[in-house]
């Protein structure tokens, strides 16, 4: 990959000074300068498109004055673009309606370059009229947007304020990747999601080029790699002296969810970047854990990151998570890590999220130094018993430098011994389905009346079931929460179905204040009640029939920016294991036993937390109660059961346990 790039340039000659010089003294015959075809201050969207129509090798935008204000532009093959310095190509303001426009769209296009003379161009757009009520949710009107194209080249150019990302690698058909692209010496500056977006791409160069301040549409990274599908690619990649800064998100990213074990290796090596004061992390590697129980990950393959720095990230430097051993092993090389003096994070965090994964493994330090306030901490693996078993290929070598000494770490098997202890308490981690063929004993205190639930929003989707005593109406009042103004409302319903999977009834999900919603059993038992909900939630008032909610496979019952109490059943002689916490995002948690007694406390807890009831405690209805954390605000937390069915209630009147 690097011996290629070498003819793409980027030694000691200024390209771009010399080919100003050239357009400035000698037009080529057949070169097309904008200006020439006319001139229009307030809509050049015509004359610049008549420009890259023409079929002319080099297409000359010169600085004539004022801005080039455009509509959407198209850039056909082989096509230079030219921008003199200090061109300003502007998106037209009340345009862009359709949340696909992007500012110039490369589709399919071959042998292609846009690039800006002298002290470079700017492409900007005008991201806070897309953020508003008068455009149509969407994060995508790039500047630049490549679908499936090869051999581009783009150079020199500043790319703000779009209302996606400044330049986004893409394919359509899906399954052509882009091919041999380079982005040289850019700056992509304050947009929405993303400063690059890379889908797919096989052979991609991004050299000496600053991705800072994204801020608007998550994950709101500096530059994110991401394929949409099995068959894309993220392949030859290389980034060389590059620099992410002061970005909402991470510095750079990586997001595994749609490959599988069909897919390529991903290869993808960082030389000589850096990235500082960027909010999140300034590396984050994650792998879906659903797509990887549904359809595994591509094996082989490396991100390898040298001679990097990472600098005051407002959260870890280096978070991987889901990553198993033998999936694209992370190598981090003659690189610096730095927290402030101020942080209180590790510096590297290796996360596991779903307790069937292997835990994450398969990372390589070679010579690296962390600076950081204090000697110790400088490492963090999930509070998880699955993650701190197994990790056998975390190893190298680490030097640790703070004002109370310098140590060298040698990650070697005696070190991950003491890292991740092996044994200990016994937690039951395996999950048991709900069976309503089992017995179980049903407590109401009061037949037939509503009783109230716990008003904590739940989130993303509902798998609820009823218990019906007697054939006859069932009654549940309950309201639709929209979390984000910005999120457009999808119509949902819930279905109500008997124990061999007939439809008895559909009803819609009530919005705004709560509306009772009535379904009619035809005989007694239980009865499932889903609906989706998108990324809204829901709040559930009360229910004349018990109800348990049952968790969101991998996640658990997720619990949207509320307080209240949830409560779970307890069975003589099972063994049961609780956990909470594990979005990332801290809440605080108390549980209490069935006499009221506390048994267990997590305060600011963002990762997963967990307890062991035994077959010796209190059988009954045990209470999780959730808060908000004190150290700041919180929106996603979850629960979850493993070792008995995972049932939740939100009412301490109306439940059931599995009879003895």
């Amino acid at each position: 990959m690097e011996k290629v790039h070498k003819k793409w340039g980027g030694g000691g000659v200024n390209t771009s000074l010399l080919l100003f010089v050239c357009v400035a003294n000698s037009l080529v015959a057949g070169d097309i300068v904008v200006s020439s075809l006319g001139r229009d201050a307030d809509d050049a969207t015509e004359i610049v498109q008549k420009a890259l129509d023409s079929g002319a090798a080099r297409v000359v935008l010169d600085l004539a004055g004022s801005p080039y204000v455009v509509r959407p532009l198209f850039v056909r093959s082989n096509t230079e673009v030219l921008f003199e310095e200090g061109v300003e190509v502007l998106a037209k303001k009340d345009e862009f309606h359709d949340k696909f426009d992007a500012l110039i769209t490369l589709n399919r296009a071959t042998n292609v370059v846009l690039r800006g003379l002298g002290s470079g161009a700017i492409l900007k757009m005008h991201k806070k009229d897309y953020q508003s009520p008068a455009y149509s949710r969407g994060e995508w009107r790039h500047a630049v947007n490549m679908l499936s194209v090869s051999d581009v080249t783009i150079e020199n150019l500043t790319l703000a304020d779009s209302g996606g990302d400044g330049i986004y690698v893409g394919a359509k058909p899906s399954s052509v990747p882009c091919r041999n692209v380079v982005i040289r010496r850019c700056v992509c500056d304050n947009n929405n999601r993303q400063g690059i977006s890379v889908i797919s791409v096989d052979g991609l160069l991004v050299e000496r080029t600053t991705m800072k301040n994204t801020h608007g549409m998550p994950p709101m990274a500096g530059i994110d790699f991401e394929p949409n599908s099995a068959s894309q690619k993220l392949k030859n990649i290389v980034m060389r002296d590059c620099l992410t800064e002061g970005n909402y998100g991470s510095g750079y990213e990586l997001f595994v969810n749609a490959p599988d074990r069909r897919s390529e290796p991903i290869d993808i090596l960082l030389d000589g970047c850096r990235s500082t004061g960027n909010r999140s992390d300034a590396l984050k590697i994650a792998f879906s854990p659903v797509k990887r129980l549904e359809r595994g990950y591509p094996g082989g393959g490396a991100f390898r990151i040298r001679n990097c720095a990472f600098v005051d990230s407002g959260s870890s430097a280096v978070r991987i998570s889901n990553k198993p051993n033998g999936v694209m092993n992370v190598v981090i090389e003659n690189s610096t890590i730095e927290h402030g003096s101020s942080a209180s994070a590790q510096d590297v965090r290796l996360v596991n999220d779903d307790r069937n994964l292997p835990p994450t493994d398969g990372v390589d330090f070679r010579n690296v130094k962390i600076v950081r306030p204090k000697v110790e901490n400088w490492f963090a693996v999930s509070p998880m018993p699955w993650a701190s078993s197994g990790m056998d290929n975390v190893r190298g070598t680490v030097n640790v430098v703070a004002p109370d000494g310098t140590r060298k770490v040698v990650l070697d098997k005696a070190w991950r011994a003491c890292a991740f202890p092996r044994g200990g308490e016994k937690y039951a981690l395996a999950q048991v389905a709900f069976d309503p063929a089992k017995a179980v004993r049903v407590v109401d205190s009061r037949p037939g009346e509503a009783a109230a639930l716990s008003p904590v929003v739940l989130r993303f989707a509902v798998d609820a079931r009823v218990y019906v005593a007697k054939p006859g109406p069932v009654t549940l009042v309950s309201r639709f929460v929209r979390i984000s103004p910005r999120m457009s409302v999808r119509e949902s319903k819930f279905v109500v179905k008997d124990c061999a999977g007939n439809t008895v009834e559909e009803m819609p999900v009530p919005a705004g204040s709560a509306e009772p919603r009535t379904f009619h059993a035809p005989a007694a038992g239980f009865y499932t009640l889903r609906c989706g909900l998108s990324r809204h939630g829901i709040i559930f008032t009360s229910c004349d029939a018990p109800i348990g909610f049952l968790p969101v496979p991998v996640y658990g019952l997720d619990i949207y920016k509320s307080c209240g109490d949830v409560f779970f059943a307890h069975s003589a002689k099972t063994d049961i294991t609780l956990f909470c916490g594990g979005t990332g995002e801290p809440a605080t948690f108390a549980l209490f036993d069935p006499g009221g007694l506390r048994r267990g406390e997590w305060k600011n807890q963002a990762f997963w937390g967990f307890k062991r009831i035994a077959p010796s405690d209190a059988e009954g209805l045990w209470r999780l109660a959730v808060s908000s954390a004190s150290c700041s605000g919180w929106e996603d937390t979850c629960c979850d059961l493993t070792g008995a069915p995972s049932v939740f209630f939100l009412s301490n009147e109306k439940y059931w346990y599995s009879a003895k």
